[in-house]
């Protein structure tokens, strides 16, 4: 039996100590990162304009976020709660979501030293990848309308991966994963549409690969989860809200350059193809989620008069996610190939610090 190469223990110190020191840099950007813009009006009570003082002033705000402000009642509800909260709690939840979505990023492995390392990775390079990280994670409105659902969409598609790799052994579904898989692709399609269809694509994908295993699976029963995520989508898009001129449709923000982490994932998969590598179903499944997004991209910024910004941040996402597995895998086909690993997490953890130190730890 072939022996796997072990990560010496300075790497992973060295990993831990880079991980320490980017969450720390991160969270003391987001202290100087004050509320603004759409924060400030989101932090008063969208009928009295008064500052938000108790649970009720949101309850009001709720019909106007619906009728006026357009989106999801979701990401408004969730984002007037942590405006209220203050701003150090709200630096505190999203550094927290950084490293949860990090995690997800990467289907974990056996071995607690792949977990830490792809964790460390994805944390880094949501960082650098991102076109617009200043209005995406540190500027509270960006980070719940558009980065906080991902974490709901990871979940399903890692849940999803786990259950296509042994499509051959699918059985209808509990009522308990059956209702956790509906709230996931209802909550996100209600909370960012692109999140939504990722979801739906991901459930529509494993229904189609279990039905072609001759009969022996009975994967049906995700009909359900499916339905609900298009659901969620249908009813996010007839908010009354987004036909108005305060829609959060019309508010744009990030560029379209985020396609740096489709390249990438593309590029390994070409390499891992190159070397001899066969694709799990997972792997086929996540190649199909990404270039849906990558089409729903397109199609917001080319030919929609709609903001891009949840279709864009989601491709990114889908983008990491995907290359992260795959040069899991890669690296299982060539063991050598590790040391490139370590070369570009050094390289994202040097990009990032320089981007932040660029912007000196404030808005531009």
């Amino acid at each position: 039996m072939k022996k796997e190469i072990k990560t010496p223990n300075i790497i992973k110190f060295l990993i831990l100590a880079a991980f320490a020191a980017m969450v720390l840099i991160i969270f003391i950007q987001q202290l100087k990162v004050p509320f603004m813009l759409e924060d400030l009006d989101y932090a008063k009570n969208l009928v009295t304009g008064e500052p938000l003082e108790d649970f009720s002033d949101i309850e009001q705000s709720l019909g106007c976020i619906y009728y006026w402000k357009g989106g999801s009642l979701l990401a408004g509800f969730v984002l007037q709660l942590m405006l209220m909260a203050g701003g150090y709690f709200a630096d505190v939840v999203n550094i927290l979501v950084m490293i949860a979505c990090a995690f997800l990023l990467f289907a974990p492995s056996k071995a607690s030293h792949q977990r830490i390392f792809f964790t460390v990775y994805a944390f880094l390079l949501l960082i650098c990848l991102n076109a617009d990280w200043n209005n995406t994670y540190f500027r509270q409105f960006g980070a719940v309308s558009y980065f906080y659902p991902s974490l709901l969409m990871l979940t399903l598609i890692k849940i999803c991966s786990s259950l296509i790799d042994y499509a051959d052994k699918l059985e209808p579904i509990g009522i308990g994963k059956t209702i956790a898989l509906s709230l996931l692709g209802l909550v996100s399609g209600l909370w960012s549409p692109a999140y939504g269809v990722a979801c739906a694509t991901a459930l529509g994908g494993l229904i189609w690969y279990g039905s072609r295993n001759d009969g022996k699976s009975k994967p049906m029963r995700y009909i359900i989860p499916l339905i609900c995520s298009v659901v969620g989508v249908i009813l996010y898009l007839v908010s009354p809200g987004n036909f108005s001129e305060g829609s959060v449709l019309k508010t744009e923000y990030i560029s379209a350059d985020v396609y740096p982490a489709v390249v990438l994932a593309l590029l390994v998969l070409a390499i891992f193809l190159k070397m001899g590598g066969t694709l799990k179903p997972s792997q086929y499944l996540m190649c199909g989620v990404m270039m849906v997004s990558v089409a729903v991209s397109l199609i917001c910024v080319l030919i929609l008069p709609v903001s891009p910004n949840g279709a864009l941040l989601c491709t990114m996402i889908l983008g990491i996610s995907t290359f992260c597995s795959l040069f899991y895998s890669l690296n299982k086909v060539v063991e050598r190939y590790r040391i490139y690993a370590y070369v570009l997490c050094t390289i994202a953890l040097l990009y990032d610090v320089f981007v932040i130190l660029e912007t000196q730890l404030g808005v531009e």
